[in-house]
């Protein structure tokens, strides 16, 4: 079975390939039955902001990956980069230190594909 970490990195400038992020992770678990883990890194993190004009559509992602199990994790030290705290996020977001989170996942045999 695959193993793949889906990182969005792209920010609110390019929501386009942000939604295709999200469509790709949802149908790597829906479709081919992959192992899908979906990291918020850099700019990407903007995406999780719930106190923003685009919210509406990011929660419909979002959970659109829920129903699927696809665990949601975000970058503490990208949330900061972007003025972004806890409290900003849509519930249910996994914070953790990216680097070592992508490290982590690639130790474990994931393959890493960025939007």
């Amino acid at each position: 079975m695959a193993k793949i970490l889906v990182m969005l990195i792209t920010g609110k400038e390019n929501i386009n390939t942000e939604m295709v992020a999200f469509s790709f992770a949802f149908n790597a678990v829906k479709n081919a039955k992959a192992n899908v883990e979906f990291l918020f890194l850099g700019r990407g993190v903007q995406a999780a902001n719930k106190n923003q004009k685009s919210s509406p559509q990011f929660l419909e992602q979002i959970n659109m990956l829920r129903s699927e199990g696809i665990p949601l994790k975000i970058c503490k030290i990208s949330m900061a980069g972007e003025g972004i705290t806890e409290n900003d996020l849509f519930p249910g977001m996994d914070m953790v230190l990216g680097g070592v989170e992508t490290n982590d996942r690639i130790e474990d045999g994931y393959t890493v594909i960025t939007f």
